[in-house]
């Protein structure tokens, strides 16, 4: 398993695995989802708001994503960041835990 920094050019590969999850989640309404691919798109284009990463399998194929946001507090002193939303397809669950440490 790998990660990859997600670019602009991506950024119809991501939306896909975004839409796959949600519908996983919940029925997101068509001005929800228009309200995330804009913040997809300033997300992709302004890295003071964050970034967001693909997981990879062993042949390179996005099975799921990491999107990771950034603030600004004057208590942390300063920029911080925090993962905001994660998805790794199911049928890939599992498949990358440690058999030492786990049954």
């Amino acid at each position: 398993m790998k990660i990859q920094l997600v670019t602009p050019p991506n950024r119809k590969t991501l939306l896909d695995l975004m839409r796959e999850s949600h519908e996983q989640e919940n029925s997101a309404s068509p001005q929800e989802w228009a309200k995330t691919e804009t913040a997809i798109t300033t997300l992709l284009s302004d890295s003071q708001a964050g970034e967001a990463y693909f997981v990879l399998d062993e042949n390179n194929k996005a099975i799921g994503y990491m999107i990771m946001c950034r603030g600004f507090s004057l208590d942390y002193g300063g920029y911080f960041t925090w993962i905001e939303e994660t998805y790794l397809r199911k049928s890939e669950q599992g498949r990358f835990r440690d058999q030492r440490f786990s049954p």
